[in-house]
């Protein structure tokens, strides 16, 4: 009988993920997003920043060095969380203007960047709610679930015709279009938790109405099938992507980070956690921050693998002598680190 390699043995796990979140989100959609957001998310945000600086932020040949691409990414992610006060729309230009910086990992002409900057820029005025989008839709469903759909894709391409493989990013789609399709119960959440959701409640109505939802929530009363539907989604993709980040430990290794690393990490994620003692929101605007940033800084590893998602699928099914995929997505966990900074975690 066929031992099954790690690849199947990854498949398998990813299977797991996905059927879990999928029952969580159904029996209990807020909750699930609530904790998920909350407890969960911080964690996840901590260690692949630590495992992203590990690998250069993958900008170790990008226009500018890691080190400034760190500090440019905190400044501009600082800016975009002021925006939740201040309400100027300057999270749209921080994250516009991070997008271009991170495709300068794979671009190197400086005026072609600076033309997409300016392109992004002049196309906010064309097209009504684009920087609302870019502000709010980006760092959420476009990180959480759609590039995520994209690394499971690149992963079934590198494994050739594995079917376990496509059938998890089929299911990666299909899961939530169900779980808004066929609402059901979705039971009636204690006070504690409408609550923690009225923080984030103006985000939540902008998210389904771009889905072609309605969303009208009140503490104060129970949950409607809209509302129900929109937990229910938010809840299966943010449990998805961040289970997702853990169940591939031992493919990507990222907790092989240095002692020092793990004491921040901690330090950061005991701070984030106990925000939440004080006030729902100001533990919302912890893990927003962290969000964000991990969001940002994830840009160039994103860049790279859309780009090879889309230019070189053929190839992912062309077999070298040995047996292996040829001219398929690198893998990052098989990228090493560059020589310099960021090696010694």
């Amino acid at each position: 009988m066929r031992s099954l390699s790690a690849r199947d043995n990854q498949n398998i796990i990813n299977l797991i993920v996905l059927l879990v979140s999928a029952a969580c989100a159904w029996f209990a959609p807020l909750q699930t997003f609530l904790v998920a957001y909350a407890v969960i998310g911080p964690f996840h945000y901590l260690t692949e920043i630590a495992w992203l600086r590990k690998k250069s932020f993958y900008f170790s040949d990008g226009v500018v060095s890691p080190p400034v691409y760190l500090i440019v990414a905190t400044v501009l992610c600082g800016v975009a969380c002021m925006d939740l006060v201040l309400r100027r729309g300057w999270a749209a230009y921080a994250i516009g203007a991070l997008l271009v910086l991170a495709l300068g990992s794979l671009v190197k002409n400086v005026p072609v960047l600076f033309g997409a900057l300016a392109l992004l820029g002049v196309t906010r005025y064309f097209f009504h709610g684009y920087g609302l989008f870019l502000a709010v839709f980006v760092p959420t469903v476009v990180h959480v679930y759609f590039f995520t759909l994209i690394f499971l894709l690149s992963g079934a391409m590198r494994a050739g015709r594995t079917i376990l493989g496509w059938l998890n990013a089929a299911l990666l789609v299909a899961i939530p279009v169900l779980l808004v399709k066929f609402v059901g119960a979705g039971g009636t959440p204690g006070a504690y938790w409408m609550t923690s959701e009225a923080t984030f409640a103006p985000l939540h109505q902008y998210i389904a109405g771009v889905l072609g939802l309605t969303l009208h929530f009140d503490p104060a009363q129970a949950l409607q099938p809209g509302a129900i539907a929109v937990f229910r989604f938010l809840g299966f993709i943010y449990l998805h992507h961040y289970l997702n980040w853990f169940a591939k430990t031992e493919l990507l290794e990222w907790h092989r980070v240095s002692r020092r690393s793990w004491v921040a990490i901690w330090m950061v994620y005991a701070a984030a956690l106990g925000s939440y003692a004080y006030s729902f929101a100001a533990g919302f605007y912890a893990a927003y921050f962290l969000s964000l940033l991990h969001v940002l800084l994830e840009l160039p590893l994103d860049w790279r693998t859309g780009v090879g998602l889309i230019s070189v699928p053929w190839k992912a099914w062309r077999t070298s002598k040995d047996g292996q995929a040829v001219g398929s997505i690198p893998h990052p966990a098989t990228t090493k680190p560059s020589r310099g900074w960021g090696t010694r975690l």
